[in-house]
């Protein structure tokens, strides 16, 4: 067990409630000695991949007009928490997808860890909401982390992570993957998922990350702009599988 309480095998993603099983053998960056990470430099990406997900769906896309400036991001390799930001995505300013979260992003480099944290004052937001499937894109220097969410009956859960974090200033290395076929942090329609404990998941395998603290979200059913009520998450199980872009 390393420090956010993950087991391989049964996997616990938050002690709150929500757990994974991973499949044998996936890998978690405390208990690995060697790592080939997965690097495809001078790689960009354009945010319209995420068309897939809303096939067959209306929505409307939140606009913004936030400028973000150019200067890459940095990996340290001093382990920090990350801040908590606040990100809505509204419909004709009707808010549909409320998430306050810290993210870190790491990755192993030569048998070291190196962190990325995600700075709330300097991410724009952007997103779709639609009937049965919405998303909101955490867009900062360089980079991005996306959460898809869908609606399942009575519920809902997170369905897709995707993450990119482009041509780091002091590696000079792009890197990516995404979290993808899953039922992460399974959720009653009208509730919000919130989970205290540091979460850990794999998105590239061996060699990208995603850390969530201080997690709560919610999509569909969001009421005057406020979370529902938090409640311990349906546990779902998950198959792994990630892919690099």
């Amino acid at each position: 067990m390393n420090r956010s309480g993950l087991v391989i095998g049964s996997v616990i993603l938050c002690l709150c409630a929500s757990y994974a099983a991973l499949e044998e053998g996936a890998a978690l960056p405390d208990m690995l000695n060697t790592v080939t990470s997965i690097v495809k430099p001078n790689t960009t990406l354009s945010m319209t991949a995420w068309s897939m997900h809303v096939t067959n769906m209306t929505a409307q896309t939140l606009s913004t007009t936030h400028v973000l400036t150019t200067v890459p991001p940095t990996l340290t390799p001093n382990f920090s928490l990350p801040e908590t930001g606040q990100y809505n995505v509204s419909i004709k300013n009707v808010i549909c997808i409320k998430a306050r979260l810290g993210i870190q992003l790491f990755v192993k480099e030569n048998a070291e860890d190196l962190h990325f944290n995600v700075p709330p004052a300097k991410t724009v937001v952007s997103g779709k909401c639609g009937n049965t499937a919405s998303w909101i894109i955490l867009k900062f220097n360089l980079g991005f982390v996306n959460f898809t969410f869908v609606k399942d009956g009575e519920h809902y859960y997170v369905s897709e992570i995707s993450v990119a974090l482009n041509t780091m200033k002091n590696l000079e290395k792009s890197y990516s993957g995404a979290m993808k076929n899953v039922k992460l942090f399974k959720t009653t329609l009208g509730h919000s998922y919130k989970c205290k404990s540091q979460q850990f998941l794999p998105i590239s395998p061996n060699s990208l990350w995603i850390l969530l603290v201080d997690t709560q979200l919610q999509a569909f059913d969001v009421t005057g702009g406020n979370f529902g009520k938090s409640m311990p998450s349906v546990l779902g199980m998950i198959s792994f599988h990630s892919d690099g872009f």
